[in-house]
């Protein structure tokens, strides 16, 4: 659990592939806004991933998430510090430069409920603990429910690499991407 500052804002930081950043990662922003009082929200494109994913190249990733977040820039930003150096985007790394860069603010993470199990796989995840809380979007996990358990709100069940597949298969996506998103993957032929 990150040490809290009475004086500090709470700052977010989202990280990910965002390739395509969808709808659920906007839905994500607006609730970690307006639920979990952040007060700004860095939305952080991953550079290199240190698992070796690979993905779409990174200005066009960057662009479509500005793209996706405008409607909230007022509190969300969206950073290319991972473009910045080199080597793969470690978690830790990215946070003990945003640290360093916000000493007062309370730090926050926010990962979706099935990145939960990847944890483990990350580059100093008990420091990550210590600097920062936990933020956990819940997306939906379809074998929980019980005859008359109560409804939980989780995001809508998008995937990235679901949208990849429909674009690339030439089907239709817009009911997971915002408008601009779609116009700029259109435009340059994204995924296709």
């Amino acid at each position: 659990m990150s040490e809290k500052n009475a004086n500090g804002r709470n700052l977010c930081i989202f990280g990910g592939t965002f390739d395509p950043p969808h709808i659920s990662h906007t839905l994500g922003c607006l609730y970690a806004l307006e639920t979990c009082g952040i007060d700004r929200i860095l939305v952080i494109p991953c550079h290199h991933h240190p698992l070796g994913k690979n993905a779409t190249p990174f200005h066009h990733r960057a662009a479509m998430c500005r793209l996706a977040m405008e409607n909230l820039f007022s509190k969300v930003e969206v950073s290319e510090m991972e473009s910045e150096r080199p080597g793969p985007s470690y978690t830790i790394d990215t946070l003990k430069i945003i640290r360093e860069k916000n000493p007062m603010d309370n730090l926050h993470i926010m990962i979706g409920s099935d990145i939960l199990k990847e944890t483990r796989l990350w580059k100093s995840f008990d420091e990550i603990e210590r600097m920062a809380q936990f933020i956990i979007l819940p997306r939906p996990v379809f074998d929980r429910k019980e005859p008359g358990e109560r409804e939980e709100f989780t995001l809508p069940d998008i995937s990235s690499t679901r949208i990849r597949e429909i674009l690339k298969e030439g089907g239709d996506a817009s009911r997971f991407l915002s408008v601009r998103v779609l116009e700029y993957i259109r435009e340059h032929h994204l995924y296709m």
